[in-house]
């Protein structure tokens, strides 16, 4: 079989007999069914827009390779880690070497692979036997082949953009007057935020990221009604897609701001419906538009603050701007450094105890503990589904698969078309080739009964 995919249910692949086209007709008529559940939750991480937007792997490569300054800040915040830190990170880079070993087919770089393997293997044998030393005193006392090694494969590897940000922002209220704290920072923001589209980027008017998230919704609310509960989209990204492509399926929408010129966050916004009162008088509401939450949990490239420290949300922000926010600590006032990320998690967490709660997660690969943790801790209760589009393999996801795998009602959806040579998790193929693979008249999905 040329291609294969898994769906794992409480530690069990449900597709060991299967062919390929059956394990597809399966996984579609799954997930189409899943768009129905009485509390539906989205959760949409930074691989669903990927094609337009750099990973933060990728953009914090770029900055470590051209900014001395953030390259030696990195340094000092992985330096002040143990040394089962550095051995776990050299684990799972080993692993990943293995694994691009395994699959090259050009000779120089398998061999260049094979140095590399070799070298980390050394230096797993050292870490073994000394457990006493600090990570830069362990650095200092290699050979330049081991340093080199550590310089490539843990130090510039380095991706944690938003706990680096935390640790350079603490230092910073310590020593206000550190030219070079505030040099990483400003640098870090920089150069981050250029890579965000801007409201009206030509990225958000046409393309494959839109087309897929447009698609993905569509399918989502194609058979909600407007009685039924509003759909929870939670994600950390910071881009406009999901509101771009929730406008273009005219899905009524709220991110928690309200809607006047000077646009304040309120918590409360996302208890609001849109309603008919044309009858107001006899006691009876009725929605009038199919509706969704938008919990961006990290901020957003369209949210800033006022002259007062109040966070606000814009139409146009230039790009220039000082005040973007787009994380806590980027914030420059203690005011807003707690709302509405407090709040927004707090939502998050509530909206995932409500009875029959299924959640599904895309483009996520579980690298925030306290993301993990809220998920998971709702595991434990009867009636919920969680639903993870994600790679079996991959370090983080490996993880909390391992930890969590048992537990009545998740579900782990991911393989490879190998003909394709795609991931079966990746976005674009999950809409395009998975979830659109069987019409859903054909799915006997039936509409919910709109009951909250």
């Amino acid at each position: 079989m040329a291609s294969n995919l898994y769906h794992y249910k409480n530690g069990i692949n449900e597709f060991e007999q299967n062919d390929f086209e059956q394990q597809k007709k399966s996984l579609s008529v799954f997930i189409n069914k899943q768009f129905v559940s009485r509390n539906l939750v989205v959760f949409i991480g930074s691989g669903c827009s990927s094609e337009d937007i750099p990973l933060m792997s990728t953009t914090m490569r770029k900055i470590l390779n051209d900014y001395d300054v953030v390259y030696k800040k990195v340094r000092q915040f992985l330096n002040s880690k143990n040394l089962d830190f550095l051995n776990n990170s050299i684990k799972s880079n080993h692993s990943w070497l293995e694994k691009k070993y395994e699959n090259e087919e050009d000779k120089n770089r398998k061999d260049s692979l094979k140095t590399e393997l070799r070298v980390s293997s050394n230096l797993l044998d050292l870490l073994e036997k000394n457990n006493k030393t600090s990570i830069e005193e362990f650095y200092n006392v290699r050979n330049q082949e081991h340093q080199e090694f550590l310089d490539d494969n843990f130090y510039k590897s380095f991706s944690d953009i938003e706990s680096l940000l935390n640790w350079l922002q603490n230092g910073l209220n310590f020593s206000p007057n550190d030219s070079e704290l505030e040099e990483a920072i400003q640098t870090l923001k920089r150069e981050f935020i250029d890579t965000i589209p801007t409201l009206g980027s030509e990225v958000y008017q046409s393309g494959t990221t839109l087309s897929t998230y447009q698609k993905f919704f569509q399918s989502v609310f194609k058979h909600r009604t407007e009685l039924g509960s509003k759909v929870t989209i939670v994600t950390t990204n910071y881009d406009l897609f999901n509101e771009y492509a929730l406008e273009n399926n005219r899905i009524v929408y709220s991110t928690g701001f309200e809607n006047n010129l000077h646009r304040k966050f309120n918590v409360n916004l996302f208890r609001n419906r849109v309603v008919d009162d044309t009858n107001r008088y006899k006691n009876v509401w009725q929605p009038t538009f199919k509706e969704a939450n938008l919990l961006k949990i990290h901020g957003s490239i369209n949210w800033t603050s006022d002259d007062n420290s109040i966070l606000i949300q814009r139409d146009q922000i230039m790009p220039d701007e000082s005040e973007v926010i787009i994380y806590p600590t980027m914030l420059k006032h203690k005011e807003t450094a707690q709302a509405p990320y407090s709040e927004l998690f707090r939502e998050f967490a509530n909206i995932l105890q409500v009875p029959n709660t299924t959640l599904i997660v895309l483009g996520y690969g579980f690298p925030d503990e306290h993301i993990n943790n809220i998920i998971s801790q709702n595991l434990r209760n009867q009636g919920f589904n969680l639903i993870v589009f994600g790679d079996k393999e991959e370090d983080k996801m490996k993880r909390f698969f391992r930890e969590f795998q048992g537990q009545e009602g998740f579900h782990l959806i991911g393989g490879e078309d190998v003909d394709n040579k795609t991931k079966a998790h990746y976005f674009k193929y999950l809409v395009d080739e998975i979830i659109n693979y069987t019409l859903i008249e054909e799915l006997g999905v039936t509409e919910e009964n709109g009951d909250e």
